[in-house]
């Protein structure tokens, strides 16, 4: 079973500091795509990451980036995700960025990138149809949407995969990297789970 490292919404507080958390549908979601799940802690040791024989890296949802919100909690976690986006492209690992995850990734590797609020995104479900991607037919999927804000514009390094009409990306490709990226949670319930889950199976090879 292949391993892979999953980052974690952060919370701090002045009694407690920080803290980490994973909703239980990330475990549940990675048994059905049969790979082994493994939190990350937010220490940057990279003798210890070897150690774990990673397939890959993805970065999850939650929180806000720090461009956005520059509170104690964000702050930190840009920071610290940026050490692991640079050591997973080092070494080639698979990056699944989803939600807050893609748009992290991508305003970090694609400064043209525009983040954009959009709070009808919140709690609804839409319809998108997939273009050419290396992993999966041309279709349409309906999937969830939690997110507020939402990105446009990718350089040419990457492949817009489906968009809304509002031109804001739900799925792209890394053209020369193993980077995948998700707008809408593919480890909460979808309307098309099948059609997502043999997407990913796909590009994490499992």
């Amino acid at each position: 079973m292949k391993n892979f490292l999953v980052t974690q919404r952060v919370r701090f507080s002045k009694k407690r500091g920080y803290e980490f958390f994973l909703a239980k549908d990330w475990y549940d979601y990675a048994s059905k795509l049969k790979i082994n799940l493994i939190p990350y802690n937010f220490i940057f040791d990279e003798k210890n990451l070897k150690k774990l024989k990673l397939s890959g890296v993805i970065f999850s949802g939650g929180n806000d980036l720090s461009l956005i919100n520059n509170n104690f909690e964000n702050k930190f976690r840009d920071l610290n995700e940026q050490k692991l986006l640079r050591y997973a492209i080092k070494y080639k690992l698979l990056i699944l960025g989803i939600c807050r995850g893609f748009q992290f990734v991508a305003k970090t590797l694609s400064k043209k990138s525009m983040i954009i609020s959009k709070p009808k995104h919140i709690n609804i479900s839409h319809k998108i149809k997939i273009k050419d991607s290396s992993f999966i037919k041309k279709c349409e999927l309906n999937v969830n949407s939690y997110h507020k804000y939402c990105l446009r514009n990718l350089n040419q390094n990457f492949k817009i995969i489906a968009q809304l009409e509002d031109n804001t990306i739900e799925i792209a490709e890394s053209i020369n990297k193993k980077i995948l990226f998700f707008m809408f949670h593919p480890e909460r319930k979808n309307k098309s789970q099948k059609k997502i889950n043999l997407y990913l199976k796909r590009f994490l090879n499992v």
